[in-house]
Protein backbone atom coordinates (compact mmCIF):
# COMPACT_ATOMS: atom_id res chain seq x y z
CA UNK A 1 0.00 0.00 0.00
CA UNK A 2 1.86 3.43 -0.94
CA UNK A 3 1.93 5.36 1.64
CA UNK A 4 -0.73 8.82 2.05
CA UNK A 5 2.28 11.17 3.04
CA UNK A 6 4.10 9.95 -0.27
CA UNK A 7 1.18 10.57 -2.00
CA UNK A 8 0.26 13.99 -0.94
CA UNK A 9 4.35 14.88 -1.55
CA UNK A 10 3.74 13.80 -5.22
CA UNK A 11 0.76 15.71 -5.34
CA UNK A 12 2.07 19.03 -3.44
CA UNK A 13 3.49 20.84 -6.05
CA UNK A 14 0.46 20.37 -8.80
CA UNK A 15 -2.00 21.35 -5.85
CA UNK A 16 -0.30 24.30 -5.52
CA UNK A 17 0.04 25.39 -8.80
CA UNK A 18 -3.60 24.96 -9.14
CA UNK A 19 -4.39 26.97 -6.35
CA UNK A 20 -2.14 29.60 -7.45
CA UNK A 21 -4.76 29.37 -10.84
CA UNK A 22 -7.59 29.29 -8.66
CA UNK A 23 -6.23 32.70 -7.15
CA UNK A 24 -5.27 34.59 -10.03
CA UNK A 25 -8.60 34.13 -11.87
CA UNK A 26 -10.50 35.29 -8.86
CA UNK A 27 -8.34 37.94 -8.65
CA UNK A 28 -9.00 39.16 -11.93
CA UNK A 29 -12.75 39.22 -11.83
CA UNK A 30 -12.24 41.67 -8.70
CA UNK A 31 -9.47 43.35 -10.34
CA UNK A 32 -12.15 44.06 -13.26
CA UNK A 33 -9.66 42.42 -15.76
CA UNK A 34 -12.18 39.89 -16.55
CA UNK A 35 -15.74 41.73 -16.72
CA UNK A 36 -18.81 39.44 -15.62
CA UNK A 37 -22.24 39.66 -17.54
CA UNK A 38 -24.90 41.35 -16.53
CA UNK A 39 -28.60 39.39 -17.47
CA UNK A 40 -32.08 41.53 -17.54
CA UNK A 41 -33.02 39.12 -15.08
CA UNK A 42 -32.00 39.82 -11.17
CA UNK A 43 -29.86 36.22 -10.74
CA UNK A 44 -30.18 34.60 -7.04
CA UNK A 45 -26.80 31.97 -6.88
CA UNK A 46 -26.63 29.22 -4.63
CA UNK A 47 -23.66 27.62 -4.15
CA UNK A 48 -20.86 26.22 -1.65
CA UNK A 49 -17.15 26.55 -1.21
CA UNK A 50 -16.57 22.67 -0.99
CA UNK A 51 -16.54 19.88 -2.87
CA UNK A 52 -20.24 18.36 -2.76
CA UNK A 53 -22.33 17.20 -0.26
CA UNK A 54 -23.82 20.76 1.10
CA UNK A 55 -27.47 20.02 0.46
CA UNK A 56 -27.49 23.00 -3.00
CA UNK A 57 -30.09 20.86 -4.72
CA UNK A 58 -32.80 20.73 -2.07
CA UNK A 59 -32.32 24.54 -1.14
CA UNK A 60 -32.73 25.16 -5.25
CA UNK A 61 -35.65 23.56 -5.34
CA UNK A 62 -37.39 24.96 -2.24
CA UNK A 63 -36.46 28.38 -3.82
CA UNK A 64 -38.24 27.95 -7.32
CA UNK A 65 -40.48 26.37 -5.61
CA UNK A 66 -41.29 29.12 -2.99
CA UNK A 67 -40.13 32.04 -6.23
CA UNK A 68 -43.12 29.86 -8.58
CA UNK A 69 -45.83 30.44 -5.40
CA UNK A 70 -45.49 34.12 -5.35
CA UNK A 71 -45.92 34.62 -9.08
CA UNK A 72 -42.44 34.86 -9.84
CA UNK A 73 -41.68 33.69 -12.97
CA UNK A 74 -38.22 31.74 -12.62
CA UNK A 75 -35.80 29.36 -14.74
CA UNK A 76 -32.93 27.34 -12.82
CA UNK A 77 -29.42 27.50 -14.61
CA UNK A 78 -26.92 24.82 -14.44
CA UNK A 79 -24.34 23.70 -15.90
CA UNK A 80 -25.31 19.42 -15.84
CA UNK A 81 -22.38 18.14 -14.21
CA UNK A 82 -21.19 15.05 -15.21
CA UNK A 83 -24.19 14.67 -17.89
CA UNK A 84 -23.14 13.82 -21.78
CA UNK A 85 -22.50 15.53 -24.39
CA UNK A 86 -21.96 19.37 -24.82
CA UNK A 87 -24.00 22.05 -25.35
CA UNK A 88 -27.25 24.14 -24.14
CA UNK A 89 -29.78 21.44 -22.89
CA UNK A 90 -33.40 22.31 -21.65
CA UNK A 91 -34.52 20.11 -19.17
CA UNK A 92 -37.81 21.30 -18.41
CA UNK A 93 -39.99 23.92 -20.25
CA UNK A 94 -42.40 24.77 -17.25
CA UNK A 95 -44.95 22.56 -18.64
CA UNK A 96 -42.97 18.69 -18.74
CA UNK A 97 -39.34 17.42 -18.39
CA UNK A 98 -37.61 17.61 -22.06
CA UNK A 99 -34.57 15.54 -21.43
CA UNK A 100 -32.92 12.13 -19.95
CA UNK A 101 -30.70 12.18 -16.76
CA UNK A 102 -27.74 11.41 -19.23
CA UNK A 103 -28.25 14.23 -20.91
CA UNK A 104 -29.71 17.12 -18.06
CA UNK A 105 -27.18 15.52 -15.51
CA UNK A 106 -28.99 14.02 -12.76
CA UNK A 107 -29.13 16.57 -10.43
CA UNK A 108 -30.98 18.95 -13.44
CA UNK A 109 -33.14 16.34 -13.84
CA UNK A 110 -33.87 15.89 -10.41
CA UNK A 111 -34.69 19.64 -10.02
CA UNK A 112 -36.66 19.90 -13.07
CA UNK A 113 -38.94 16.83 -11.80
CA UNK A 114 -39.27 18.33 -8.53
CA UNK A 115 -40.33 22.02 -9.51
CA UNK A 116 -43.13 21.97 -12.19
CA UNK A 117 -43.69 25.38 -13.75
CA UNK A 118 -40.12 26.40 -13.71
CA UNK A 119 -38.13 26.08 -16.27
CA UNK A 120 -34.42 24.24 -16.18
CA UNK A 121 -31.63 25.07 -18.36
CA UNK A 122 -28.08 23.33 -18.61
CA UNK A 123 -25.19 24.82 -20.24
CA UNK A 124 -21.32 25.31 -19.44
CA UNK A 125 -21.82 29.01 -20.60
CA UNK A 126 -24.76 29.47 -17.97
CA UNK A 127 -24.14 33.44 -19.06
CA UNK A 128 -25.46 32.89 -22.64
CA UNK A 129 -28.24 30.34 -21.52
CA UNK A 130 -29.37 33.06 -19.19
CA UNK A 131 -29.64 35.31 -22.36
CA UNK A 132 -31.10 32.95 -24.52
CA UNK A 133 -33.79 32.55 -21.71
CA UNK A 134 -34.51 36.28 -21.67
CA UNK A 135 -34.85 36.34 -25.14
CA UNK A 136 -38.06 34.10 -24.94
CA UNK A 137 -39.98 35.25 -22.26
CA UNK A 138 -40.16 37.83 -19.21
CA UNK A 139 -38.44 36.43 -16.51
CA UNK A 140 -38.81 37.53 -12.53
CA UNK A 141 -35.97 35.63 -10.82
CA UNK A 142 -32.88 33.17 -12.31
CA UNK A 143 -31.94 30.96 -9.63
CA UNK A 144 -28.00 29.96 -10.26
CA UNK A 145 -27.37 26.37 -9.51
CA UNK A 146 -23.73 25.69 -8.04
CA UNK A 147 -22.66 29.06 -8.83
CA UNK A 148 -20.35 30.45 -6.29
CA UNK A 149 -17.25 29.99 -8.68
CA UNK A 150 -19.63 30.61 -11.84
CA UNK A 151 -18.11 34.28 -11.67
CA UNK A 152 -18.59 35.06 -15.32
CA UNK A 153 -22.16 36.00 -14.37
CA UNK A 154 -23.49 38.79 -12.10
CA UNK A 155 -25.59 37.85 -9.32
CA UNK A 156 -27.66 40.04 -7.11
CA UNK A 157 -27.21 37.67 -4.52
CA UNK A 158 -24.91 35.06 -3.29
CA UNK A 159 -25.72 32.48 -1.12
CA UNK A 160 -23.41 30.36 0.02
CA UNK A 161 -23.96 27.03 1.75
CA UNK A 162 -21.83 26.07 4.51
CA UNK A 163 -22.23 22.26 6.18
CA UNK A 164 -22.33 22.41 9.88
CA UNK A 165 -20.49 19.58 10.01
CA UNK A 166 -17.54 20.47 7.72
CA UNK A 167 -17.35 23.97 8.04
CA UNK A 168 -13.62 24.70 6.48
CA UNK A 169 -13.29 21.44 4.12
CA UNK A 170 -10.43 20.63 5.13
CA UNK A 171 -8.58 24.21 5.10
CA UNK A 172 -6.70 23.08 1.48
CA UNK A 173 -7.89 23.67 -1.69
CA UNK A 174 -8.23 20.01 -3.73
CA UNK A 175 -6.87 18.36 -4.53
CA UNK A 176 -5.12 18.19 -0.67
CA UNK A 177 -8.40 19.25 0.81
CA UNK A 178 -12.08 19.84 -0.04
CA UNK A 179 -11.89 23.32 -1.27
CA UNK A 180 -12.91 24.68 -4.30
CA UNK A 181 -11.44 28.02 -3.77
CA UNK A 182 -9.47 29.93 -0.79
CA UNK A 183 -11.59 30.40 2.68
CA UNK A 184 -11.55 34.47 2.48
CA UNK A 185 -13.78 33.96 -0.53
CA UNK A 186 -16.68 33.61 1.68
CA UNK A 187 -16.08 37.79 1.80
CA UNK A 188 -17.93 37.47 -1.88
CA UNK A 189 -21.16 35.85 0.15
CA UNK A 190 -24.43 38.04 1.11
CA UNK A 191 -25.82 35.30 3.43
CA UNK A 192 -24.98 32.09 4.83
CA UNK A 193 -27.03 29.34 4.68
CA UNK A 194 -25.64 26.37 7.74
CA UNK A 195 -27.40 23.14 6.27
CA UNK A 196 -27.37 19.69 8.75
CA UNK A 197 -27.28 22.05 11.60
CA UNK A 198 -29.54 19.25 13.07
CA UNK A 199 -26.40 16.95 13.26
CA UNK A 200 -23.64 17.38 16.10
CA UNK A 201 -21.09 20.34 14.98
CA UNK A 202 -18.27 22.30 16.73
CA UNK A 203 -20.45 25.69 17.39
CA UNK A 204 -17.03 27.20 17.70
CA UNK A 205 -15.17 26.29 14.84
CA UNK A 206 -18.37 27.85 12.81
CA UNK A 207 -18.08 30.90 14.46
CA UNK A 208 -14.62 31.40 14.16
CA UNK A 209 -14.84 30.73 10.69
CA UNK A 210 -17.80 32.71 9.85
CA UNK A 211 -16.35 35.84 11.87
CA UNK A 212 -12.55 35.42 10.44
CA UNK A 213 -13.48 35.07 6.68
CA UNK A 214 -17.34 36.52 6.15
CA UNK A 215 -18.19 40.03 5.56
CA UNK A 216 -19.34 41.57 8.80
CA UNK A 217 -23.11 41.28 9.95
CA UNK A 218 -23.64 38.75 7.41
CA UNK A 219 -27.10 36.60 7.69
CA UNK A 220 -26.46 33.39 8.74
CA UNK A 221 -29.60 30.90 8.49
CA UNK A 222 -29.70 27.67 10.05
CA UNK A 223 -31.04 25.43 7.84
CA UNK A 224 -31.42 21.26 7.88
CA UNK A 225 -32.80 18.23 5.50
CA UNK A 226 -36.21 17.11 6.61
CA UNK A 227 -36.70 13.26 5.00
CA UNK A 228 -40.67 13.68 4.46
CA UNK A 229 -41.51 10.19 3.00
CA UNK A 230 -39.70 6.99 1.05
CA UNK A 231 -40.98 6.88 -2.47
CA UNK A 232 -41.37 3.06 -3.85
CA UNK A 233 -39.35 2.91 -7.06
CA UNK A 234 -40.32 -0.92 -8.39
CA UNK A 235 -44.06 0.01 -8.20
CA UNK A 236 -46.24 2.35 -7.01
CA UNK A 237 -45.99 2.72 -2.71
CA UNK A 238 -44.63 5.00 -0.41
CA UNK A 239 -43.13 4.66 3.27
CA UNK A 240 -43.26 7.26 5.88
CA UNK A 241 -40.10 7.48 7.90
CA UNK A 242 -41.52 6.05 10.66
CA UNK A 243 -41.80 3.19 9.03
CA UNK A 244 -38.41 1.73 8.48
CA UNK A 245 -38.57 1.65 12.59
CA UNK A 246 -36.89 -1.92 12.84
CA UNK A 247 -36.69 -2.63 9.62
CA UNK A 248 -33.81 -4.52 8.19
CA UNK A 249 -32.81 -2.56 5.53
CA UNK A 250 -30.12 -2.21 2.51
CA UNK A 251 -28.68 1.40 1.62
CA UNK A 252 -27.34 1.95 -1.71
CA UNK A 253 -25.90 5.56 -1.97
CA UNK A 254 -23.55 7.34 -4.96
CA UNK A 255 -23.71 10.47 -3.18
CA UNK A 256 -20.71 12.95 -1.92
CA UNK A 257 -21.46 12.55 2.04
CA UNK A 258 -23.03 8.75 2.05
CA UNK A 259 -22.51 8.51 5.64
CA UNK A 260 -24.95 11.11 6.90
CA UNK A 261 -27.93 9.95 4.63
CA UNK A 262 -26.87 6.64 6.14
CA UNK A 263 -27.21 8.27 9.99
CA UNK A 264 -30.54 10.25 8.48
CA UNK A 265 -32.34 6.91 7.50
CA UNK A 266 -30.81 5.33 11.18
CA UNK A 267 -32.20 8.30 13.04
CA UNK A 268 -35.67 6.62 12.00
CA UNK A 269 -35.13 3.21 13.80
CA UNK A 270 -33.89 1.69 10.55
CA UNK A 271 -31.59 -1.32 11.44
CA UNK A 272 -28.44 -1.30 8.15
CA UNK A 273 -27.33 -4.89 7.13
CA UNK A 274 -26.00 -3.59 4.00
CA UNK A 275 -24.34 -0.25 3.47
CA UNK A 276 -22.45 0.44 0.20
CA UNK A 277 -21.32 3.50 -1.28
CA UNK A 278 -20.59 4.49 -4.52
CA UNK A 279 -18.76 7.38 -6.32
CA UNK A 280 -20.81 10.89 -6.31
CA UNK A 281 -23.05 10.74 -9.44
CA UNK A 282 -22.25 7.16 -9.73
CA UNK A 283 -24.46 5.82 -12.94
CA UNK A 284 -25.35 2.15 -11.78
CA UNK A 285 -25.69 -1.13 -14.18
CA UNK A 286 -28.06 -3.93 -13.68
CA UNK A 287 -25.31 -6.14 -12.87
CA UNK A 288 -24.10 -3.93 -10.15
CA UNK A 289 -27.45 -4.01 -8.42
CA UNK A 290 -28.00 -7.58 -8.97
CA UNK A 291 -24.84 -8.14 -6.72
CA UNK A 292 -25.64 -5.43 -4.27
CA UNK A 293 -29.33 -6.90 -3.90
CA UNK A 294 -28.32 -10.75 -4.32
CA UNK A 295 -26.19 -9.68 -1.12
CA UNK A 296 -28.66 -7.63 0.92
CA UNK A 297 -30.94 -10.80 0.73
CA UNK A 298 -28.53 -12.65 2.01
CA UNK A 299 -27.68 -10.67 4.88
CA UNK A 300 -31.41 -10.54 5.62
CA UNK A 301 -32.67 -7.14 4.51
CA UNK A 302 -36.77 -6.59 4.06
CA UNK A 303 -36.13 -3.53 1.48
CA UNK A 304 -33.12 -1.26 -0.06
CA UNK A 305 -33.30 2.21 0.11
CA UNK A 306 -31.27 4.85 -1.59
CA UNK A 307 -31.18 8.43 -2.18
CA UNK A 308 -33.30 10.50 -4.95
CA UNK A 309 -30.50 11.54 -7.02
CA UNK A 310 -29.25 7.49 -7.00
CA UNK A 311 -32.84 6.38 -7.79
CA UNK A 312 -32.68 8.83 -11.20
CA UNK A 313 -29.50 6.74 -12.09
CA UNK A 314 -30.51 2.96 -11.64
CA UNK A 315 -31.40 1.49 -14.38
CA UNK A 316 -35.24 0.61 -14.92
CA UNK A 317 -34.72 -2.85 -16.00
CA UNK A 318 -33.21 -3.82 -12.57
CA UNK A 319 -35.97 -2.17 -10.91
CA UNK A 320 -38.60 -4.14 -12.51
CA UNK A 321 -37.02 -7.37 -12.22
CA UNK A 322 -35.96 -6.14 -8.21
CA UNK A 323 -37.23 -9.07 -5.61
CA UNK A 324 -37.06 -6.63 -2.44
CA UNK A 325 -38.96 -3.50 -2.77
CA UNK A 326 -36.76 -0.22 -3.16
CA UNK A 327 -37.24 3.36 -1.87
CA UNK A 328 -35.83 6.64 -2.70
CA UNK A 329 -36.15 8.98 0.71
CA UNK A 330 -37.64 11.76 -0.34
CA UNK A 331 -36.01 15.25 1.43
CA UNK A 332 -37.35 18.89 1.75
CA UNK A 333 -34.90 22.14 2.85
CA UNK A 334 -36.16 23.88 6.06
CA UNK A 335 -35.05 27.13 7.32
CA UNK A 336 -35.33 27.71 11.11
CA UNK A 337 -36.14 31.32 10.24
CA UNK A 338 -37.71 30.69 6.97
CA UNK A 339 -39.69 34.24 7.01
CA UNK A 340 -36.28 36.23 7.33
CA UNK A 341 -34.58 33.76 4.08
CA UNK A 342 -37.36 34.48 1.86
CA UNK A 343 -38.11 38.40 2.79
CA UNK A 344 -34.22 38.38 2.12
CA UNK A 345 -34.79 36.78 -1.84
CA UNK A 346 -37.53 38.92 -2.53
CA UNK A 347 -35.96 42.12 -1.42
CA UNK A 348 -32.49 41.27 -3.52
CA UNK A 349 -34.98 40.53 -6.81
CA UNK A 350 -37.07 43.81 -6.43
CA UNK A 351 -33.95 45.24 -6.06
CA UNK A 352 -32.34 44.16 -8.72
CA UNK A 353 -35.43 44.88 -10.88
CA UNK A 354 -34.98 48.71 -10.11
CA UNK A 355 -31.73 49.03 -10.76
CA UNK A 356 -31.81 47.87 -13.69
CA UNK A 357 -34.76 50.14 -14.90
CA UNK A 358 -32.69 52.80 -13.32
CA UNK A 359 -29.70 51.96 -15.76
CA UNK A 360 -32.02 52.28 -18.73
CA UNK A 361 -33.34 55.72 -17.80
CA UNK A 362 -29.92 56.86 -17.31
CA UNK A 363 -28.73 55.62 -20.64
Amino acid sequence: MINSSLIRGLIYFPAKLYEFGVRTRIAAYEGKYLRAVRLRTPVISIGNLTVGGTGKTPFAAYLARFLNSEGYETAILSRGYKRKGTGRVEVSNKQEVLASPEEAGDEPYLLAQSCPGVRVVVDADRAAAGQWLEGGEQLAALILDDGFQHLQLERDLNLVLIDATDPEGGGQIIPLGRLREPLTSLRRADAIVITRSDHPFDQALLDQTIRTYCQRDVPVFFAYHDLICLMRLDQPGSLTPVQLSREPVAILSGIARPDLFSSDVEHYGALPVLRCDFADHHRYDAAEFTLFENDAIAKGARLIVTTEKDAINLPPSALESSRLPVYAARIEFRCEDEGSLRSLVLRAIISGKRHRKSELANR
